[in-house]
């Protein structure tokens, strides 16, 4: 449990905010943004499993 407090909740932070900073990227050059709104979506349900089994798991 640990672990999942440690390393796989900040790296899942990590990797958002650099999927969220392409996404600002492209969205100024005029790109797609289609890959990041939905790497986006899943990270964020992956961040909020993640954090929901953790909370279960220290109680």
């Amino acid at each position: 449990m640990l672990i999942m407090l440690w390393l796989v909740v900040p790296l899942l932070g990590v990797v958002w905010f650099l999927n969220f900073t392409t996404f600002l990227k492209n969205l100024m050059n005029g790109k797609s943004t289609h890959n990041q709104n939905v790497l986006g979506a899943v990270l964020t349900f992956i961040f909020i499993f993640a954090l929901m089994y953790c909370y279960a798991g220290t109680h």
